[in-house]
């Protein structure tokens, strides 16, 4: 399946909706140094969406993460951070902040 870059993604920008930053089930994504910064020191340990990602996250050979689109358990953790459809201290300029407001859908409460 094919990996997305913030600059793959990013390079499809246009004037009208970015819809592109929707992310099915099972589609990869490659977190910048800054997302991975935010993501290890920043939220992890203090935030439902850092778990969700840490969860679907794998290292690859390079040492990169690669963060495996979950979006029932991404919308889940965007609503109980209380922050939906964004994460919490997370650049509206980056990539994962857009990818989680295109690709995230509210949850029903049980």
């Amino acid at each position: 399946m094919q990996l997305h870059t913030s600059e793959s993604l990013k390079n499809q920008d246009g004037d009208f909706e970015n819809f592109h930053y929707q992310l099915n089930d099972g589609e990869r994504y490659q977190l910048t140094k800054g997302e991975a910064d935010w993501l290890l020191n920043f939220v992890r340990g203090r935030y439902a969406i850092a778990d969700h990602l840490l969860s679907n996250i794998e290292e690859d050979e390079d040492g990169e993460l690669i963060y495996t689109i979950e979006s029932f358990g991404m919308s889940e953790a965007l609503q109980d951070d209380q922050c939906f459809p964004k994460a919490v201290m997370l650049s509206d300029d980056s990539t994962l902040q857009a990818i989680f407001f295109y690709s995230a859908f509210e949850v029903d409460a049980v």
